[in-house]
């Protein structure tokens, strides 16, 4: 029974150590605030080692702080729309929402989503503070950060406050 204990015990603290990661190792590149008119959705983070962003550069991570109460569905709604600029197929897509309706919760104000990208590509989320869940491929890795980072996206201003660019 000792054995069983101390082995639970093991796996739960490895568990805890792997779903950590290094947030604290990451620096601030930039920030920016989302707002549709008058309403302000979210605030957002971008954070890597060095402080400075590279596209494709690993790893990363993105903290959305929300503003307002929204559904898990009504953000993975919204993933979706962001996913239709990119090429990406209906069935990949499909896959992708099912398994963020199973991770993310849906927020209030002062909630936040953080998201952290590995050097292997693995995708890890965090609601205040505490893991989630993680997705692990590549595709989605590539992808998922581009919805705010790509200066071809719909909202440059906030892409090149959060990549600290001056262009």
């Amino acid at each position: 029974m000792k054995k069983i204990f101390i082995l639970l015990l093991l796996l739960h603290t490895a568990n805890t150590s792997a779903n950590k990661l290094h947030l604290d190792d990451l620096n601030l590149v930039g920030r920016s605030n989302f707002s549709v008119w008058f309403w302000d959705i979210y605030d957002i983070e971008l954070k890597t080692p060095s402080g400075t962003y590279e596209e494709g550069k690993r790893p990363l991570s993105l903290e959305l702080t929300y503003k307002r109460v929204i559904s898990n569905v009504e953000l993975v709604d919204e993933t979706l729309t962001q996913l239709k600029r990119f090429n990406i197929s209906e069935e990949q897509k499909k896959n992708w929402a099912k398994q963020l309706l199973k991770i993310w919760p849906s927020v209030k104000p002062n909630d936040t989503i953080t998201v952290y990208i590995d050097n292997e590509k693995i995708t890890y989320f965090y609601f205040n503070g505490q893991f989630i869940g993680k997705i692990n491929e590549a595709g989605f890795s590539d992808t998922f950060p581009s919805i705010w980072l790509s200066l071809n996206g719909p909202y440059p201003t906030m892409t090149k406050k959060l990549i600290g660019s001056t262009y």
